[in-house]
């Protein structure tokens, strides 16, 4: 036989050798989807424990990759067992509380994450820092009373590291201080004396006074 033919040959069988490999995978992947289809469907017939665990299992995994991890996980060793709905059942609950366990898990290694960056952003309460955080902190409340809404959100949110409820409870009271506003709707120039007040009572005691004091110093 030619060189030529032995190689046709060759490459006629490797090709049909990849052929009837890709056609057993095929077969077994349909296989598994119809097997996995039986499941379901037997296990969830006139069983609403099994719909509702499932149900739960499902909101956690997502709809789109559902069937591909149940069976990653071994939902179809069920099948064929003496109490199929029972396995089942069992399968999607012990899923469903490690995933749950899990997620709980990742945030709070995440909020703990958080908690430590915020705590190395922190700065040292030297003279100077709790002097110039007096003093911005004068101006933030000044802003609130006088609903400086651009300097507020732009500039003291972000400086004071304020979440939106800290910031919501600081104008709530401010707002409830009616005798105060009376005095600078009266008398704009009021605010001069509030802020010189205010300094005063800051630079004696700084952990009442200065906003947001826990997030800004160590």
């Amino acid at each position: 036989m030619k060189i030529s033919n032995i190689l046709t040959c060759a490459i006629v069988s490797i090709l049909a050798a990849g052929c009837v490999k890709n056609n057993t995978s095929s077969t077994d992947g349909k296989t598994k989807v119809d097997q996995l289809a039986i499941l379901k469907q037997q296990s969830e017939q006139n069983n609403s424990f099994v719909v509702d665990a499932k149900k739960q299992l499902l909101q956690l995994v997502g709809d789109k990759h559902f069937d591909s991890y149940i069976t990653k996980h071994g939902i179809l060793n069920c099948k064929g067992d003496s109490n199929q709905s029972s396995c089942v059942l069992n399968f999607y609950l012990k899923e469903f509380y490690k995933l749950k366990y899990d997620i709980q898990l990742k945030r709070v290694v995440e909020e703990n994450q958080a908690e430590h960056n915020l705590e190395l952003k922190k700065i040292t309460p030297t003279d100077v820092n709790v002097k110039n955080y007096c003093q911005w902190s004068a101006d933030f409340i000044e802003a609130v009373y006088t609903n400086d809404i651009n300097n507020i959100t732009q500039s003291y949110q972000t400086l004071f590291k304020m979440s939106v409820q800290d910031l919501a409870a600081l104008k709530a009271k401010i707002l409830k201080d009616n005798y105060s506003h009376f005095l600078i709707d009266e008398n704009p120039s009021i605010l001069q004396e509030m802020r010189s007040d205010f300094m005063e009572k800051c630079l004696s005691s700084p952990k009442d006074n200065i906003i947001n004091y826990n997030n800004i110093f160590r």
